[in-house]
């Protein structure tokens, strides 16, 4: 399991990210991850997931829209593990 992306272009994916979900609560959910962030940034995590899905389309991404919320639910595969807590962050 390997993302396509390499080099610069992983750089800046990886940035994107950990600034789309700075700041954001999360919890283990079965074979991932949940997030949970403020509704306002609903529009640039879709627009990255969809992105991801390119180069990265073992990962499985839900997107739920709760009130003021916006919950990001990432799963992979078992052997896919390692790269979606170096992508998102593990569970608090």
């Amino acid at each position: 399991m390997a993302c396509s992306l390499s080099g610069d272009g992983l750089r800046e994916r990886t940035a994107r990210w950990r600034e789309a979900v700075a700041g954001a609560t999360r919890a283990a959910v079965p074979e991932g991850l949940r997030l949970t962030l403020p509704v306002g940034r609903d529009t640039r995590v879709a627009g990255l997931a969809a992105a991801e899905q390119e180069c990265c389309p073992f990962f499985d991404f839900r997107l739920h829209l709760d009130g003021p919320y916006l919950h990001l639910e990432v799963r992979a595969p078992a052997d896919g593990g390692a790269l979606l807590t170096d992508l998102f962050g593990s569970a608090d």
